[in-house]
This record gives C-alpha cells, sequence and structure tokens, in this order.
C-alpha cells in the first residue's frame, strides 16, 4: 500500500478506498434522501465504531469535530429526515484507524448540501477485505438517486479541515496511477453548467469527475456517447450495471492502484477512460478548480494536474 502524501514532511491525505458522487436536487429530495439515509446507516452498522468523530453542521450544529455520543448520534440519523435542506448543510465522521496520522481520518463518511448539488463521500481503510461487497451496495443505491456523476477506487483521501493543501493532490501518479486524488468540491464546477462557476468557452461541455475502478454516469452524458456504453460491454474484464437514469461501469473485480513496481496492469480502466473520451472533465475547467486552482499560473502544477488528466490515455 502506497504512503501517505506529505507536504513539509507532515502527512496531509491518506490511501483509502474511495466513493465519491455528486447527486442533483437537495439531500431531502425524495429521490435522494431514501438512498442517502440508508447508505448512512449502513456505515454506522459497518463503521460507526471506528468512526467515532463527528462534525455536523445543521440546525444548532455548527461544525466542531468532536467525539461521538447517544445525542449525536441520533441527530446525524435524525438530519435525513429533513424536509428540506439549506446550502452548507450536512455531517461527516471521522475515525482514526490509521495510527500513524495523527488527525481524525479514516473511516470517513460525509454527505454536503451545495447550491442545488449534493456532495457525497465515504472513504474507507485501503486493504479492508469487505470494500468491495460495501461499494457493490452504495452503488446499487446510488443508481436509484439524482446522480449527475461518480468514482470509486483506490486513492488518496484528503480530510475536508485539510482542503487549503489540495494543491499538493496528484503527486505519486508514475507510481500509482490509477489512484483517485479528487474531491467533490475540485470538480463540482465542471460536472454541469447549471450554477458552475467556470467561465465556460463554446466549444466546452461539462463532463464527469473522473475514471476509476467504477466509474458512475447520470443520464445527463448519455446522449454524448452514442454507442459507447454497449462497446464497453464489449471489453474484456469490463462490466456495468444499469439503474433508470444511469450507469455504473467496473473496470476489473477488484481495484487496484496500478502499481508500476508490480507491473500491475490498467488495460482495464484504459480501455474504459477511451470508451468515455466525449465526457471525460474539461481540461480548462481543471486548471481552474483542481489541485488548488492554480495551475493557470503555476507551470509545475499544470504538468502534475495533466499528468493526472491524461494518466489513462
Amino acid at each position: 500500500m502506497p504512503d501517505m502524501l506529505l507536504y513539509n514532511e507532515s502527512p496531509f491525505a491518506v490511501p483509502a478506498f474511495r466513493i465519491i458522487a455528486l447527486l442533483d436536487g437537495e439531500i431531502a429530495d425524495e429521490a435522494n434522501r431514501g438512498a442517502l439515509a440508508q447508505a448512512y446507516r449502513l456505515f454506522e452498522d459497518a463503521w460507526g465504531a471506528a468512526a467515532y468523530m463527528a462534525s455536523f453542521h445543521f440546525v444548532k450544529h455548527r461544525g466542531k469535530i468532536r467525539k461521538i455520543n447517544p445525542g449525536l448520534a441520533a441527530d446525524g440519523r435524525a438530519f435525513f429526515e429533513q424536509s428540506s435542506t439549506a446550502y452548507g448543510e450536512g455531517l461527516r465522521r471521522y475515525g482514526y484507524a490509521l495510527s500513524e496520522f495523527e488527525e481524525p481520518a479514516l473511516p470517513y463518511f460525509g454527505v454536503e448540501q451545495r447550491s442545488d448539488m449534493v456532495f457525497f463521500e465515504i472513504d474507507l481503510p485501503a486493504e479492508h477485505a469487505h470494500n468491495v461487497a460495501f461499494a457493490n451496495t452504495i452503488t446499487d443505491l446510488l443508481l436509484g438517486t439524482r446522480l449527475i456523476c461518480g468514482v470509486m477506487g483506490l486513492g488518496f483521501f484528503l480530510p475536508p479541515y485539510n482542503s487549503s493543501l489540495s494543491f499538493g493532490m496528484g503527486q505519486e501518479l508514475e507510481r500509482y496511477p490509477a489512484a483517485i486524488h479528487i474531491s467533490p468540491s475540485m470538480v463540482m464546477d465542471g460536472v454541469r453548467r447549471e450554477g458552475s462557476m467556470h467561465r465556460w468557452t463554446q466549444d466546452e461541455q461539462p463532463g464527469i469527475a473522473d475514471i476509476g475502478w467504477r466509474t458512475l454516469i447520470g443520464w445527463s452524458f448519455f446522449s454524448r456517447l452514442s454507442t459507447a456504453l454497449a462497446a464497453l460491454e464489449q471489453e474484456p474484464g469490463i462490466s456495468t450495471r444499469c439503474g433508470e437514469k444511469a450507469i455504473a461501469v467496473t473496470a476489473g473485480p477488484e481495484p487496484v492502484w496500478g502499481d508500476a513496481s508490480k507491473h500491475e496492469s490498467l488495460s482495464a480502466y484504459r480501455a474504459v477512460a477511451r470508451h468515455l473520451a466525449p465526457i471525460r472533465f474539461p481540461r480548462h475547467c481543471a486548471r481552474c478548480f483542481m489541485f488548488g486552482g492554480n495551475a493557470s499560473h503555476d507551470e509545475r502544477l499544470a504538468q502534475r494536474l495533466d499528468a493526472y488528466l491524461g494518466r489513462f490515455g
């Protein structure tokens, strides 16, 4: 397993099994609420004892990270029963599964309301035996939501309280090219035009957040894929699972880092990236918002970002 990512010789992001999705609308929307509530219950059942730190931001809670107690636990479950969700409301759960990382991190659950968009993220210890089974259950839930897009696989988790260090992401790409380095906030302005802060050029189009072991695609992208989805199903090692308005494309039975020292194959990942080329994340938008958003003025950062976007070809 990879080491943690460092900044000034201090760790700031940790290796993890990552689940990221962006949903249309509100947490409280009928099409989202049930699935999100069930995902939270599943996380609590599997990881609640380990994720004993909480940061809630709704009603009387103001985001302070503190140890969970029965009252907080009940408030967390009740959050998903609200009839509406205001901008910025959400909840996070953290744990200390990595003893060498002194701050709260894994296991992590986060859901946050943005402007007519929901951030959803789960990050788990990278080598846990049940990650794939857990991801399969979460996938089934997400396929029934107002999914915009999402990605799952191995990567590096940057805890939200370390977001100011996002410029340090994208390290170790030559050694671990399959690793996911994004966060929902990095890609929110490129997955759709509505509500985006990006200055779109005439020929730019929104794209999916990333390519991973499992890539989640909402209906808004289907019209640009033509025969790609059918072609993907013919590729060796690739499987698809369809919801009513979304599809999950999976590259292989288990996620890999693409570890160059172990010659881990990326052929399935590259096939997915090739077929999904028409809906890949827009490069100019990435330069404005990913990894600190300063790639237009920092050539080294621009090179690292371009390497990340092109890591599967």
